[in-house]
């Protein structure tokens, strides 16, 4: 554990993490082209977000009051998705070629002759692609409110369910985080299963689409209102339910991402 804080204190001279990072060469031209587009891109972020802001499960339930709630964080709900969506749409450009690219130029053998470990390798290069992330602050923002605020409202309203208020507080958090991490290490794991860096960035994109479409709040509400008699339990499986999906995939892929590591070693 002290290895790895030195290592990350230390993160900012790491020649890996600042080429990644942009500072010098051109290690990604799949995220300088969609960067291009950029402004298409924050058009689609916008038009998804406004759409998935009807899908908030507040705005579902049979409760008048949380659909008050839901009226009074519509906008920074909306912004959050907006957000989410952004991250989640950039991601995949930023990791998915991080390796593929690598062992395509021939450049991947040269950095295994380096004095770095293979997995200092792909953390440096991770972090240095998501560094190029410009929402971190804001998503940090927008998350930390619409937690504390959807926790003060329902605390107020159904005092007798403070559990099921931190499940779906704390819920409200992290999926934003989750749901774009998820994204990058889907894209780091096929980027080192597959050498074809466009194949990787086809094959992210996809798996990222499909688990969005079968892991929303939609679904896990369906899946548990038979279950609970209580609107805010539903409501807040619907948040917790694919948080707990994106947390998990981030821990089988990074396991996957080990394997492949020391695969590529062998390599």
């Amino acid at each position: 554990m002290i290895g790895w804080w030195r290592w990350y204190r230390n993160l900012s001279d790491n020649p890996v993490y600042l080429r990644e990072k942009g500072q010098w060469g051109k290690p990604n031209p799949f995220y300088d082209n969609l960067i291009r587009f950029s402004p298409f891109v924050i058009l689609g972020g916008i038009s998804l977000g406004f759409c998935t802001g009807f899908s908030n499960p507040a705005f579902f339930g049979n409760n008048d009051d949380l659909f008050a709630v839901w009226c009074l964080l519509c906008l920074p709900g909306m912004l959050l998705s907006m957000v989410t969506i952004f991250g989640s749409l950039l991601a995949p450009a930023l990791t998915a070629p991080m390796i593929s690219l690598e062992r395509d130029k021939g450049t991947w053998d040269i950095l295994l002759v380096t004095p770095q470990p293979m997995m200092s390798i792909l953390m440096a290069k991770l972090l240095g692609a998501l560094s190029r992330l410009r929402i971190w602050p804001l998503l940090f923002v927008l998350s930390l409110f619409q937690g504390l605020i959807m926790f003060c409202s329902l605390s107020l309203m159904d005092g007798q369910m403070v559990g099921w208020d931190w499940l779906l507080s704390i819920a409200t958090v992290t999926r934003p985080w989750v749901e774009i991490l998820f994204a990058a290490f889907m894209g780091l794991f096929l980027s080192t299963a597959v050498r074809s860096a466009t194949m990787a960035v086809a094959g992210t994109y996809a798996l990222v689409v499909i688990v969005k479409l079968f892991n929303s709040s939609l679904v896990w509400m369906g899946l548990f209102s038979r279950q609970f008699e209580g609107g805010l339990a539903v409501l807040a499986m619907g948040a917790v339910g694919p948080t707990a999906v994106y947390t998990l995939a981030i821990v089988g892929l990074w396991v996957g991402i080990f394997y492949q590591a020391k695969k590529m070693i062998g390599d």
